[in-house]
């Protein structure tokens, strides 16, 4: 097998560039590391365009790279340090299409969990991750959240993005409209406004619910097109919950008390 042996190569630097936002939307591709990673994506019935590894992950998970095997390629060392975003690397890095379970501005489904404005990437990838874990089958996102594509969000998600119905949305206050138009409730989970207490009433199967922004929470629009507000009993000794743990806590309650 070839082995790559220039950090000048014109393939490395195309995949390094796609730690940019605008290469990936330009070239509607993205990239992931390690492993396990590579072994969802296979999971979901795809197969990469480029995999670079190391001589030794080729040694240690050959088994892994049988599925892509014409698409696999050697690099050594010091070409794959330019292409690793991780401090302990595995030695694997790969460069995908988007993404066809990705949509854009279709009203969400009944069920759904909806995230206006979530910056942070790593709390994106947790909030697709803990969807999927817990059979909740769509996140929507508002276009200003952090980008499901940035290396930090595909890796957050540890494969369920690969997976998961996504939907990208323009305007999130017309989805939320649309749905509870059509006779469905769509909670927002916030701390202002007259509000309803997480567990003081049923949810069914057909409940969505809407998280906000890291610090500014859910907007005055979207919060007034849902049907209610709703807050998760706390202690006293905190007012709030980073939107990661919050959306898991109601996300396990939106599963557990389904009718």
């Amino acid at each position: 097998m070839e082995e790559i042996v220039s950090r000048a190569n014109e393939r490395i630097k195309q995949a390094a560039f796609l730690a940019e936002r605008r290469e990936r939307e330009q070239k509607r591709r993205f990239c992931f590391e390690g492993v396990h990673l590579l072994e969802e994506y296979l999971k979901s019935g795809k197969t990469p365009c480029e995999v670079f590894v190391t001589r030794e992950a080729l040694q240690k998970y050959g088994a892994v790279f049988a599925p892509c095997a014409g698409v696999v390629t050697l690099v050594s060392e010091s070409v794959y340090s330019r292409l690793s975003a991780e401090r302990a690397p595995q030695g694997i890095f790969c460069v995908a299409e988007y993404l066809d379970n990705v949509k854009e501005n279709t009203v969400p489904p009944a069920g759904s969990v909806i995230l206006e404005s979530v910056r942070d990437a790593g709390n994106l990838g947790g909030m697709i991750r803990t969807a999927a874990a817990l059979g909740i089958n769509c996140v929507a996102v508002t276009r200003d959240c952090a980008d499901i594509y940035s290396y930090k969000t595909v890796r957050a998600s540890m494969g369920a993005l690969f997976t998961s119905e996504i939907v990208v949305l323009d305007d999130a206050v017309s989805a939320v409209d649309a749905m509870v138009s059509s006779g469905k409730n769509v909670y927002a989970a916030c701390l202002y406004g007259e509000t309803r207490v997480l567990g003081t009433f049923p949810i069914s199967k057909e409940d969505s619910f809407v998280f906000g922004n890291e610090g500014a929470g859910i907007s005055g629009p979207l919060a007034s097109a849902c049907t209610s507000r709703v807050i998760i009993p706390m202690s006293g000794r905190t007012e709030s919950l980073n939107v990661a743990a919050a959306s898991a806590v109601i996300m396990w309650e939106m599963v557990r008390c389904r009718e």
